[in-house]
């Protein structure tokens, strides 16, 4: 277990007495974390790289130490950057281009398409098993907006700014919905009771500052200030505010048709795009998040199912994230990345594809893997299935 620490001072240690960046202390400290584990920020930190840094200005110096104190302070890092501001893909492509076209296997000269034309009645679970008839399915994007840092370099002040922007856009939006603001003395601020009522349906975002990844990267800098979340009326259409990207919009259907849950979202993503927001994209890595691995579609799409018979009653769940992972999916706990499974095995099940596939394709994708995931389910309970899915 790590202990928190916030990059205003973990980023310290790579700073020489004069307070500039000092790339002999950042190659030391990858050096030293590379025999437990190397991340694609540590093996792109190249002599090709490290001379390219030494030609930039001091404050761009500094821009690529925030863009790596990730990664540096995280032992347990698979990648291990985090960009501060939309520019920083262009601005640092000499070190950031080949460890996103290794994470998201781009060959040749790939560009992200988009396509939302996901058909209702196609992919529903059902078909699958017919007990599957009350799922809790969920799909997200994560979005972040032109003209604004990214989360990792936003002051308190510019946080509060975003926040009061987008309580604006929920105002005109067309769908009817309240927000929660955990920012103290916000007009629409909620205790801790009220917010862990919200996360106990699982809605709303953990305290960022119990996790290292966000706290050592700035994400979690001046919380909980230009935090919070939307919730429509109806509970099935939600945004976040101030996680690890500006936007984080959701829809949640508790049903058993995929095409449902791309049908909310996109309504709501439509909705904010005509209130006048304009998100951040690159022309060729498609929308920009502030975690690599997101970009692309930026969206992540899941099933909450239950896995005893593969997990062994939720204690091997490195079994399940290992099936999974063969099938292009990705399995976590119900609590998000970093969570645990409980002893019914239940996993957060999502295709693992943001980048070089559309947003229909990782629908599709999410379809055909559980397809052959529940069939192995059944085949590690000797052929009988016990019920495998939940309703949240």
């Amino acid at each position: 277990m790590h202990t928190c620490v916030f990059k205003e001072d973990a980023r310290k240690a790579y700073l020489d007495q004069d307070g500039k960046v000092d790339l002999g202390k950042i190659q030391a400290r990858w050096s030293e974390l590379g025999k437990i584990k190397v991340s694609l920020g540590n093996k792109y930190f190249t002599p090709a790289v490290v001379e390219k840094v030494k030609g930039l200005s001091d404050s761009d110096q500094q821009r690529f130490l925030d863009v790596m104190m990730g990664g540096l302070s995280n032992d347990d890092s698979s990648v291990g950057v985090y960009a501060t501001r939309p520019e920083d893909y262009d601005v640092f492509s000499f070190y950031l281009e080949p460890l996103i076209r290794e994470y998201h296997k781009i060959e040749g000269q790939t560009k992200q398409e988009h396509d939302w034309n996901i058909p209702v009645g196609e992919y529903v679970l059902t078909k699958i098993d017919s007990r599957l008839e009350k799922v809790s399915m969920r799909a997200r994007v994560a979005r972040n907006v032109k003209g604004w840092n990214l989360p990792p370099s936003m002051d308190k002040d510019e946080r509060i700014r975003f926040e009061n922007k987008m309580v604006e856009v929920f105002g005109s939006f067309g769908i009817q919905g309240k927000y929660h603001s955990l920012t103290p003395g916000h007009k629409n601020y909620i205790t801790n009771e009220q917010a862990d009522q919200l996360r106990n349906k699982h809605f709303l975002f953990n305290d960022m500052t119990t996790d290292n990844h966000l706290t050592s990267s700035g994400v979690a800098s001046d919380w909980p200030y230009g935090r919070g979340i939307w919730v429509s009326e109806d509970e099935t259409k939600m945004i976040w505010i101030g996680e690890e990207d500006q936007l984080r919009i959701i829809s949640i259907v508790q049903g058993n048709d995929l095409g449902k849950v791309d049908q909310s979202l996109h309504e709501l993503l439509t909705g904010i795009e005509k209130s006048g927001l304009e998100f951040a994209e690159h022309p060729v890595y498609g929308v920009i998040t502030t975690c690599p691995t997101n970009m692309g579609t930026g969206k992540r799409q899941s099933i909450l199912g239950k896995f005893p018979n593969i997990t062994k009653g939720g204690t091997d769940e490195k079994k399940l994230k290992e099936v999974a992972r063969s099938l292009g999916l990705q399995a976590r706990g119900v609590g998000g990345e970093h969570s645990n499974m409980d002893k019914e095995g239940t996993a957060d099940i999502s295709p693992s594809a943001r980048f070089g596939v559309t947003e229909a394709i990782v629908t599709k994708r999410l379809y055909e893997g559980l397809i052959k995931l529940y069939d192995m389910e059944v085949q590690a309970a000797g052929g009988n299935r016990q019920n495998c899915c939940i309703i949240y």
